[in-house]
């Protein structure tokens, strides 16, 4: 092609017909701006079409991360709604301490007020996502301030695990006097061995500590729930917001 051309412009010249040599000197930049802009926008639709194709790649990352985080989340939540129900039946037994429950009974209200349930997401791809600067493919900007906020959600809620954990810990010594820990365990440690302390529920229900112990779990269970309920809201929200991103 540039052959083509060198051959015409000689010619005109030797020609000397200077009036055609203007208009094919005026074509000829016609088309080579023509040539430049069609290899600029070629490359432009190249760039965005290996932008979107890593964009789907970046999402559909995020939400095999986030679906995995909701499936733990609604365990940890199963669980931790367990304090308050048990705290219920630790105020029927202490205000009916007359009544016999059976040991399963009181083994089931030890448990239920002692579960410590974490959640402990994973968070590698939307890790990989903000370090690499790949999260800003992402044109929603509602779901990138939701995926930037998330860790942070998290670690609030880690406090409140923290305390109920250490809380818990604190409160061996007085389930002790009465108990041995593996009789809150046996039922779902098949290894354990039975314990060779003699059980005393009713004695442990009569102690005034024990009422204390059982409205503070109640009270942490209650507040991590509420944190728990959070994220939960925001696992969904980042969830939809994928998902139609992802249809776009």
């Amino acid at each position: 092609m540039i052959k083509l051309f060198r051959q015409s412009r000689q010619k005109l010249i030797m020609e000397n017909n200077t009036s055609n040599y203007i208009k094919y000197a005026i074509g000829e930049v016609v088309l080579v701006v023509i040539g430049i802009l069609l290899a600029i926008q070629l490359n432009q639709w190249r760039m965005e079409s290996n932008n979107n194709n890593q964009k789907k790649t970046v999402l559909n990352a995020l939400q095999l991360e986030f679906e995995s985080n909701l499936k733990q989340l609604e365990k940890v939540i199963y669980y931790i709604e367990e304090v308050p129900k048990a705290y219920l039946i630790a105020n029927k037994m202490i205000n009916n301490n007359a009544i016999k429950y059976s040991a399963k009974d009181y083994e089931e209200l030890i448990m239920g007020l002692g579960w410590v349930y974490t959640f402990n997401p994973s968070n590698g791809a939307l890790r990989s996502a903000i370090s690499s600067s790949e999260i800003h493919l992402i044109k929603n900007k509602r779901l990138i301030e939701v995926l930037f906020s998330w860790e942070d959600l998290i670690k609030d809620s880690d406090e409140e695990a923290l305390t109920i954990r250490k809380y818990q810990y604190e409160s061996l010594a007085l389930k002790g006097q009465y108990i041995s820990p593996a009789g809150e365990w046996e039922n779902i440690c098949d290894e354990m061995l039975p314990p060779k302390k003699t059980y005393d529920y009713l004695g442990l229900l009569k102690d005034e500590a024990f009422e204390n112990y059982s409205v503070r779990s109640y009270a942490y269970a209650k507040e991590y729930l509420t944190e728990l309920d959070d994220i939960k809201n925001q696992n969904g929200e980042i969830l939809q917001l994928i998902k139609l991103e992802l249809t776009k």
